[in-house]
């Protein structure tokens, strides 16, 4: 996951850098809706574990 918005924002850098503002924008904003998404994913993963886990300690 690192390397892809590692990658992603290098690419958003070289269209800055050669004059297409509004792509590196818009690829900047990608690349940050991707890292969001990836937490909100990993917390609703590691709350579903953690039910998981209560819900076995009760019955024991």
């Amino acid at each position: 996951m690192f390397l892809i918005v590692y990658c992603t924002f290098a690419i958003a850098v070289f269209f800055w850098i050669f004059g297409f503002v509004k792509t590196a924008i818009i690829i900047g904003v990608l690349a940050l809706g991707l890292i969001a998404y990836s937490f909100i994913r990993r917390e609703i993963n590691r709350r579903r574990l953690l039910k998981r886990r209560t819900i076995t300690n009760k019955s024991r």
